[in-house]
């Protein structure tokens, strides 16, 4: 055994021969064959148990969004299968049984700092209702002092009659004015010719591109907008003429429209990331009806939405 606790295969099966009372060889073979034979097992999907050692089992997960540890980037984890070991009691008793005497001692939750953040958040409630409260008060006073102003109105001379205007008599004819006209020049300002207005010209929104055999949604993305994940943008533009409503399907020979961004995969503009939240739903929608498992995926990813 090395420092490490770590058993070689060699060691182990220096081991096995030795308590089995058999060769090396032997040993050897045996060990190999039975690798060989739970490896085959468990790719059909089967259930292994070992008497007084464990069960092994598979597990089948299905395609995730996940994201590069490295990059950061976003990226689909393709469907895979997982091997799991569960070991019987008396093996997980018997390596547990140095820290058997350990038990487990729950720490008190410190609320210090829950009862600190709570009364500050009081506090600044009751500040903003106090402040909505002065600020109606203001809006009110100056609003009753717009009104105890009075403007005053203006008012024309009075004239007293000697008697009823329906008994008042007219005595002198009114005297005739004359009024000297002086002669005006109208001045005629050409109107400009109507010009007829040139319509702007429309700046093209998609680019075709004739799908070859072995082709993707996913590889004509890569080569035609820089990234694959911007796929479902092609599918939803090109939806309506496919021959079959599968996300996974294109056939080969057609001619599919490519959508032109307003910016770019690396720095899209906002009605980008709409368009591609909106072809994520199509697909998701899609794969709902295909009863696909991948429909719960996308349709999480399009609630989510996209941000730069």
């Amino acid at each position: 055994m090395s420092e490490d606790n770590k058993i070689t295969f060699h060691t182990f099966t220096e081991l096995v021969a030795k308590r089995a009372g058999v060769s090396s060889s032997e040993a050897d073979a045996y060990l190999h064959q039975l690798a060989k034979t739970m490896g085959e097992e468990l790719e059909k999907d089967s259930y292994i148990h070992l008497y007084r050692f464990g069960r092994f089992h598979t597990t089948h997960v299905g395609e995730q969004m996940g994201h590069n540890p490295n990059s950061g980037e976003p990226l689909i984890i393709p469907e895979h299968t997982r091997v799991h070991f569960r070991p019987y009691s008396a093996l997980r008793f018997a390596v547990n049984a140095p820290f058997r005497q350990l038990r487990i001692k729950e720490l008190t939750e410190d609320k210090t700092a829950w009862r600190i953040r709570s009364g500050v958040l009081i506090w600044l409630a009751l500040l903003i209702v106090l402040l909505i409260i002065l600020g109606i008060s203001i809006k009110t006073w100056v609003f009753n002092q717009d009104l105890s102003v009075v403007v005053p109105e203006k008012t024309s001379a009075k004239v007293e009659l000697a008697q009823p205007l329906h008994e008042a008599r007219l005595t002198s004819e009114p005297a005739s004015l004359s009024v000297a006209t002086a002669p005006v020049e109208v001045q005629t300002i050409p109107t400009p010719p109507k010009t007829k207005a040139t319509p702007p010209k429309k700046k093209a929104t998609t680019t075709v591109i004739t799908v070859s055999s072995g082709d993707t949604l996913w590889s004509i993305a890569e080569t035609t907008l820089g990234d694959s994940f911007w796929w479902p943008v092609i599918y939803a533009e090109n939806r309506p003429e496919m021959s079959r409503v599968n996300p996974d399907y294109v056939h080969g020979g057609v001619t599919l429209r490519i959508p032109i961004l307003s910016g770019s995969v690396n720095s899209p503009e906002p009605e980008d990331l709409q368009l591609k939240t909106k072809a994520y739903r199509i697909v998701a929608e899609d794969y709902k009806k295909l009863n696909n498992r991948r429909a719960a995926m996308y349709a999480k990813v399009a609630l989510r939405g996209f941000n730069k």
